[in-house]
């Protein structure tokens, strides 16, 4: 008896989910009809140039570009006047690496592949946060997680604003040097 009633669930199951792949099947259907008629009767322009690649074309270049320095503006969130700025060749993500973040591993021989996350540079896994990064012309190293614009020239505020990082002690030019020499390793 219990077999029959197992028997009958399984079948009862079987046909409810049949019947919500049927609904799912019927939208899916009525949606690709009406994007077929969208698409007659509205098709997507042929374009000859594209803005928006003509912009990432363009930020590309500028940001590989090491005659260009930005000046990036800090900001604490909710104050309209920015805490300072800085002097940067490159705005860059702290969680960019130079090695793929992936990895497709293969169980074993002839079996299944899956995707793994691979370690950073310096062995560690995970992100390093939500912050930046950059180089001062002085090649001091600058790292924040505020908000923050970036321009390729000065801007104005209401308010003076006030340069950050320049070095002129004779300690911060000690650690300049430092930095600079570990960099160059």
């Amino acid at each position: 008896m219990r077999k029959l009633i197992a028997v009958f669930a399984c079948v009862v199951v079987t046909l409810a989910c049949d019947v919500q792949n049927k609904t799912a099947l019927q939208e899916q259907a009525a949606t690709e009809a009406n994007q077929a008629g969208l698409l007659a009767t509205q098709p997507p322009p042929s374009l000859s140039w594209s803005m928006e690649r003509d912009n990432l074309i363009k930020r590309f270049k500028l940001m590989n570009d090491r005659a260009v320095v930005f000046y990036m503006y800090v900001f604490i969130e909710g104050v309209a006047d920015p805490v300072g700025y800085y002097m940067v060749n490159k705005v860059s993500s702290v969680d960019s690496q130079l090695t793929n973040p992936m990895q497709i591993v293969q169980a074993y021989s002839g079996g299944e592949r899956n995707v793994l996350p691979s370690p950073a540079e310096d062995g560690s896994y995970g992100t390093n946060g939500t912050g930046v990064f950059g180089f001062t012309p002085e090649d001091a190293y600058v790292e924040h997680n505020l908000k923050y614009i970036t321009s390729t020239i000065p801007l104005t505020f209401a308010k003076p604003v006030q340069r950050l990082a320049i070095v002129t002690s004779e300690e911060a030019q000690a650690m300049l040097k430092t930095s600079k020499a570990a960099m160059a390793k």
